[in-house]
């Protein structure tokens, strides 16, 4: 029995990458949605989750990996360039923020079946909480953990074990839902915790074994009706 749901927030309640991409759009002579990917999956997932957590929201540290990705050499005004528009459209994210069609009625659901919906996020979580608790004009969470809250980078599954602890909860009676195999599924997976990939881009499953997830939905209302059938004994 599910009883509480841990949310990730960009990429599965909040839509980032529409408004990185179009900020990003041209630099290095990339379109935004090239340059995006690049900095996403190449060098955010793939080296930085990977090796280097710490560099986690070190912006310049990205640049240099992208540059060295292209097998271009280091512009630091180019550089300097993509860290401005990354943070402004970051802020502009933050002022008027885009979330996903079914992300409102996945939280009624869930509210309405009486689970207990927890933001775990990296950073800001209490900010994070804050604007999509006005978009949607009520209370949807029983609290919010982020990494300085907790003290343990969320791609750690001392992470999950100082949420459950925290929360009250039982992993057998916990699930973590979000878009990042490298955070939201590996570290949840390995202290037990039923894990659920929104896999809004249709990306292909992890090669790791340990970042594949119980399951998979496309969106969050999918997700919502699978927590409804765990409930319900009928998977």
């Amino acid at each position: 029995m599910i009883k509480t749901v841990l949310l990730d927030y960009d990429g599965t309640l909040h839509d980032a990458d529409s408004v990185l991409r179009d900020g990003l759009d041209g630099i290095m002579g990339l379109r935004g949605d090239e340059i995006y990917h690049i900095y996403l999956h190449e060098i955010h997932r793939g080296i930085v989750h990977r090796y280097y957590p710490e560099r986690h929201d070190d912006l310049m540290f990205h640049c240099r990996l992208i540059f060295r990705h292209l097998n271009r050499p280091f512009e630091a005004h180019t550089a300097s360039l993509f860290c401005r528009r990354f943070m402004e459209a970051e802020e502009r994210g933050w002022r008027d923020p885009i979330y996903f069609d079914d992300v409102l009625p996945a939280l009624e659901m869930m509210k309405g079946d009486g689970l207990r919906l927890y933001l775990s996020t990296g950073r800001d979580a209490e900010r994070k909480a804050e604007a999509l608790e006005r978009y949607a004009c009520k209370k949807i969470f029983e609290g919010v953990f982020s990494e300085p809250s907790i003290g343990h980078l969320k791609s750690k599954p001392e992470y999950y074990l100082e949420v459950l602890k925290s929360s009250g909860s039982k992993a057998e009676e916990t699930v973590s839902i979000g878009d990042s195999p490298m955070t939201d599924i590996g570290p949840a997976n390995s202290i037990g915790i039923t894990t659920i990939w929104v896999n809004r881009r249709g990306e292909p499953q992890p090669s790791r074994e340990e970042l594949k997830p119980t399951y998979e939905t496309r969106n969050l209302l999918e997700a919502a009706r699978l927590i409804q059938a765990i409930n319900e004994g009928s998977l």
